[in-house]
Order: C-alpha cells, then sequence, then structure tokens
C-alpha cells in the first residue's frame, strides 16, 4: 500500500474513532429543570441503550453538586477536553472507574469507597465504566467564586497543593464513616429553595474540612489501607444509609464478598465494636433526634430505626438510655 494510501485510511480510522467517542452528554437525555432561590438543578437519564439510572446535579453560588446513579449495560468509556478552573472533590460510593488523564504515564483505578481532591485548571482524557456494574458517585465542583469566599486559596494554598499534575495514586482516600453519614445526608435531603441552598453549602464545607483534615496528618490507621478496609467502609455505609433495614451479618457479608468470620473479626478489629452495636448507636441516635424534633408517634419511629414492633423498639431503647422513649420525649419537651 503506498504512502497517499495508507495516510488515507489513517485518518478515515482516526474519523471514526472520534465519532465512536461518546460525552456525558451524549449516552443522558434532560427530563427535568428547574431554578429556584439561585438554585439551578438538571435532572439527566440515561439512554436505555447504555443502562438505567441518572445524573443530577444543583449548581449555584459558585458550587456544583452532581450525583451519578446508574447500572450500565456496556462498557462505557467518555471523553472530554475542558478549562473548567475548579476544585474537584468526588466519592465514589460504588463501582469503579478507570481515568486516564492525558500527559500521565499510567492510568488511575479509582473503586468504591474511595475519594480524591483535585484542582483542574485544564484537563483532557478519558473515564472507563465497565458493563454489568451498578455505579454510584458524588461529584463536586467549587469555582473561584466559592474557593474566594471561604479563603480556600489563600488559607490553604489548594491551587497549587491538589494540581492536577500532582496526584497520583496515593491520593485516593478511602471513605471514613464520617464522610459516609454526610453522603447520606446529601443523597437523602429533601429541602428546596433557600434551605437547600443552605443546607448543601454546610455540607459541602463539613466535607472538604474532613478531607483537608486527613491530608493534614491527622489520618487514622485505616487510611493506608488495602481491599478489605474498603469493604469495611462499605458496610458501614449500607447499614447507616437505610436504617429501616436491618441486615443479618450473613447478608451484609454477602454484598461485599467476604465471609461471616472475616467480616465480624475485621469490623471489631478496625472500628473497635461490633456491627450490631454500630448499628444500634445509629438507630438510637436517629430515634432520640425524631423524638426531641418531631411529632411522629412513637411507632412510626420505631419503624423509621429499623424496629418493626415498637414494643421491640420501646425496650432496645430503654435499655439504652435508661428511660422509655415516650418518658424521653417528655423529658425533653420539659427542659425546652
Amino acid at each position: 500500500m503506498d504512502k497517499k494510501r495508507r495516510d488515507k485510511e489513517r485518518s478515515k480510522t482516526l474519523h471514526l474513532e472520534k465519532q465512536k467517542r461518546c460525552t456525558l452528554r451524549t449516552v443522558t437525555e434532560l427530563i427535568k429543570s428547574q431554578e429556584h432561590c439561585g438554585v439551578r438543578s438538571r435532572k439527566f437519564k440515561f439512554s436505555p441503550e447504555f443502562g438505567d439510572g441518572y445524573f443530577e446535579y444543583n449548581h449555584f453560588d459558585g458550587l456544583f453538586i452532581g450525583i451519578f446513579d446508574v447500572s450500565l449495560k456496556k462498557d462505557v468509556k467518555t471523553y472530554a477536553r475542558s478549562s473548567i478552573n475548579a476544585l474537584e472533590l468526588s466519592y465514589l460510593i460504588d463501582g469503579e472507574q478507570i481515568i486516564r488523564i492525558d500527559g500521565k504515564n499510567h492510568d488511575f483505578i479509582y473503586e468504591s469507597q474511595e475519594s480524591y481532591l483535585v484542582y483542574i485548571t485544564q484537563a483532557s482524557g478519558s473515564i472507563q465504566y465497565h458493563k454489568n456494574k451498578y455505579f454510584k458517585e458524588v461529584k463536586i465542583r467549587m469555582y473561584p467564586d466559592f474557593i474566594q469566599k471561604h479563603k480556600l486559596n489563600s488559607t490553604y494554598g489548594i491551587s497549587k497543593k491538589y494540581a492536577l499534575d500532582k496526584i497520583d495514586q496515593n491520593s485516593i482516600q478511602p471513605l471514613c464513616s464520617k464522610t459516609q453519614e454526610i453522603l447520606t445526608e446529601l443523597l437523602t435531603d429533601t429541602r428546596q429553595g433557600l434551605l437547600k441552598r443552605l443546607f448543601l453549602e454546610s455540607k459541602v464545607l463539613e466535607l472538604l474540612a474532613l478531607h483537608l483534615d486527613m491530608d493534614k496528618g491527622t489520618k487514622t490507621e485505616v487510611s493506608n489501607t488495602d481491599h478489605l478496609i474498603k469493604k469495611l467502609y462499605e458496610v458501614q455505609f449500607i447499614i447507616s444509609s437505610d436504617l429501616t433495614l436491618q441486615y443479618s451479618v450473613h447478608e451484609l457479608a454477602r454484598k461485599v464478598g467476604l465471609n461471616d468470620f472475616m467480616l465480624k473479626k475485621e469490623f471489631k478489629r478496625v472500628f473497635a465494636t461490633t456491627i450490631f452495636e454500630y448499628a444500634l448507636k445509629l438507630r438510637m441516635t436517629k430515634a432520640k433526634k425524631l423524638l426531641n424534633h418531631s411529632k411522629k408517634p412513637i411507632y412510626e419511629i420505631s419503624e423509621l430505626v429499623g424496629y418493626k414492633n415498637s414494643t421491640h423498639f420501646t425496650a432496645a431503647f430503654k435499655k439504652i438510655e435508661g428511660i422509655t422513649p415516650k418518658k424521653y420525649r417528655q423529658k425533653g419537651l420539659q427542659t425546652t
């Protein structure tokens, strides 16, 4: 084949490859759009060809909070080239990404129960997702107005410290239990308007503070952990994300791919509490909040914290707090 023909074939191949390239915009369609009190909200549904799920975001005052929740039907590789000038904070709750940044010699493997913080000015590359896998991510971007408002550059020098060219596999951190609690609040929030703006901004600042604290050297022993630790954090998230459900150790072990003995042993070693004690503490904490700050009847509160029988809830509450839920509520009313 002569040189002219080879060049023509190569040009044709590159053109076809470019046509096949997809972005988030090409695999989703807008299904909801609204703006209220300065909060611009959009929700996109994934094309049935690619998966079953959605991507949605809220954007206001230099702050962007996006949520991906989708089960993919085929391998997807999205491409992007942008100049966004923003601090990006990502939390991968479930799934896996293979991130390729142009100019880097190796790909980054980003897995379930991990997070990263990076400052992006100009970037190009791709993110690959595997089919038949559930994917859930919270992605936050803080733009210059937000950064300046909270003095993030003058205090922490984030634009240099977290610059994209400095990122490596060690930049990825596991999710701690406090982070998981905040993410659960974000994912289940139903506020609207001004209250939503205040809530979202406060939660983003909490998440950022936790991440910066870990980077300052207050990491716990689980910060440099392996695949097993991520599974344990995943168990924490499963329990805390829906307290109306009570999982057995066997059910949790199956969900994360561990055997029962290993899960019980390692959970106690890492978190210094049993799975039962951890779940019970979360249930009682939520119950106390509901008793103090709502007028919901006791039987309804018991269901919201995982007890189908209010008598069992009352017995468990009294064992922990020393008084019944009814007396606890009355005591709270007397002190206000």
